[in-house]
């Protein structure tokens, strides 16, 4: 099982998150850092757990829990495509520049 953990610090490091989950023997974690589109980066860490059981723990022991002023949350991480994973996190918000492709040789859109 896979565990997501978001809303880590700044400042947050591997080594921290470790410490802060008291990861069980057979468990890592990586520690994954995006920009997210105003110039900052966001944190959040994936720990492979070996089997379903530790994890839940792990994520019932994780979520909600404070850490560095921030609020953490953790889940069971969803696997994605790898060309959505690479989207930038603010995609939806950024406003479309330009005239789009597909709609540009419709029937109703033609002038003639």
């Amino acid at each position: 099982m896979i565990v997501y953990i978001g809303n880590l610090h700044v400042t947050t490091s591997e080594h921290d998150i470790n410490r802060l989950a008291r990861l069980p023997e057979g468990c890592y974690s990586r520690l994954i850092k995006k920009p997210d589109g105003h110039g900052g980066l966001h944190r959040y860490a994936l720990v492979y757990v070996p089997s379903e059981r530790k994890g839940l723990k792990l994520i019932k022991r994780l979520h909600g829990k404070i850490c560095c002023g921030n609020r953490l949350v953790a889940r069971e991480f969803g696997q994605r495509m790898a060309s959505n994973e690479r989207r930038r996190l603010d995609w939806r918000e950024v406003p479309w520049h330009g005239l789009e492709e597909r709609r540009r040789c419709e029937r109703r859109t033609a002038e003639g």
